[in-house]
């Protein structure tokens, strides 16, 4: 599912318009995002937690010449899903 199939759906089932789902998509996006950038987590009960994670620095290796390259050290988006989500998806 892409973002304007998941607009599609919210507006479906929410009974929305278009415009209104692509809002609220949005909208919910930008603070995630903002979020992480903060360094905080944010946690949606039964769904799962999104979190910063530091990243150390690194040597890497080119995949086609096979020589080592530096990785720098970065900020990544982690998603842990919740107990909730994981015994849905395996039942």
């Amino acid at each position: 599912m892409n973002k304007s199939q998941l607009i599609n759906q919210l507006a479906t089932d929410a009974g929305l318009t278009k415009a209104g789902a692509d809002r609220a998509v949005n909208a919910l996006l930008n603070i995630i995002t903002q979020q992480l950038c903060s360094s905080n987590s944010i946690t949606i009960q039964g769904f799962g937690t999104f979190s910063p994670r530091q990243a150390a620095a690194r040597i890497g290796k080119h995949p086609l010449s096979g020589k080592p390259t530096h990785q720098p050290a970065c900020v990544k988006a982690v998603f842990k899903p919740s107990q909730q989500l994981k015994d849905t998806l395996n039942p």
